[in-house]
Order: C-alpha cells, then sequence, then structure tokens
C-alpha cells in the first residue's frame, strides 16, 4: 500500500498520469468494485475488461474529466463499446449490485485464505505465503522446494479442483464471485489432499 502511496505522490508532483490496470482486479474480483480501492489512492485512468462482461468480451478504459482527451475516432477497441457488450456490462454491474455480491467476495475470500493459511501452517517446509484480497489469491510455494506451481496444479486437478499457475512458485485461487461455503471447503480439501499425496 505504501508503494502505490509513493507512486500517486510522485506522479502528482511530476505532473504524470497514474494509470492502473483493473482487467483482474476490477469488477468486485478483490471484494471492493475496483482494486486500486483497497490502496487507499485513486488513479487517474483505468481499465477494465473480463469481468465487466461476465465472460462477453468487453473492455473499457475510464478516466478523470482533466484526463479525458480522446474525441470519437481516436482510439480504437477490439472488444470495445457495441450495444450488446454495453447491455451485458450494464446488467453485471447491475447484479453485482442488487444481489450485494461483493459481499460474499469479501466473506468467501476470508473463508479461503484463512484454509489456505490453515494449509499453509501444516506445510511450513513447502509453503511460504498466501496472500491476496477478496478472490484473488496466491499460495506461494517455497524457492527451494522441488515442488513447482504446475504440480500442485496438476495434483489438485487430480482431486477435481481447477487451479492456475502464476509463474513457476505460485498457485492462483480465482473461483467465481459466486462461489459458495461448500465449494470453498472442497477446493481447500482438494489442495490438502493434493500436498499430502503430492
Amino acid at each position: 500500500m505504501a508503494y502505490f502511496q509513493k507512486i500517486r505522490q510522485i506522479c502528482d508532483e511530476k505532473g504524470i498520469l497514474l494509470i492502473l490496470d483493473e482487467v483482474q482486479v476490477g469488477m468486485g474480483r478483490t471484494g471492493r468494485w475496483w482494486g486500486y480501492e483497497n490502496l487507499g489512492i485513486e488513479p487517474d485512468i483505468f481499465t477494465s475488461a473480463k469481468g465487466l462482461g461476465g465472460g462477453i468480451p468487453i473492455g473499457a478504459l475510464m478516466c478523470k474529466s482533466f484526463c479525458d482527451v480522446f474525441e470519437p475516432g481516436n482510439h480504437a477497441s477490439t472488444f470495445g463499446g457495441n450495444p450488446f457488450a454495453c447491455g451485458v456490462a450494464l446488467a453485471v454491474c447491475q447484479t453485482l449490485e442488487r444481489e450485494n455480491i461483493l459481499n460474499n467476495v469479501q466473506q468467501r475470500g476470508e473463508q479461503l485464505r484463512n484454509s489456505l493459511q490453515a494449509i499453509a501452517s501444516q506445510y511450513p517446509d513447502l509453503i511460504a505465503e498466501v496472500r491476496g484480497w477478496g478472490l484473488i489469491n496466491g499460495m506461494e510455494l517455497k524457492p527451494d522446494v522441488e515442488l513447482t506451481s504446475i504440480d500442485l496444479v496438476n495434483a489438485a486437478i487430480a482431486q477435481g479442483v481447477l487451479l492456475v499457475p502464476a509463474g513457476p512458485k505460485v498457485v492462483r485461487f480465482v473461483p467465481p464471485l459466486i462461489v459458495t461455503e461448500a465449494e470453498v471447503n472442497q477446493a481447500c480439501e482438494a489442495v490438502a489432499c493434493a500436498l499430502k499425496n503430492g
């Protein structure tokens, strides 16, 4: 957090635009509407995609009025604002708000991190750290162990849970924002089993 606050300060002092990529962490993934809200700063510009369309391709760029310099035709986007994609994005926003999905993200994220930290405490020789916000979390393996993120992902798949590697030593946990308590428990049990048998 201090890092980003320092960057914000430098940008303000030097007249530099602070642009953040919210493609993965935006639209509630971190338990807040936008990932930057976890940092105590506000960007001048940020991008959004993926979660914005709930699986339908769309991309967007949002900016403060002082740097709103684009005019029609200045900027193109493969997945820009066609009427269908924009309608979907509006429906996604309304659903997140109406069904209070951010509350679920916060609760299930805390459950997931607590469970992963409990697993990490059982395997201190293998796991270096558990970190994340909301429902974007990582379990980092120690650098000096033979186990890689791909090994753990494959072992979890064998247990019926799909995970994602994020580099050679980090396994990423990014379940749907509507994941249930039972599903988080099931996933963590599979990871524990994968570590035990792997």
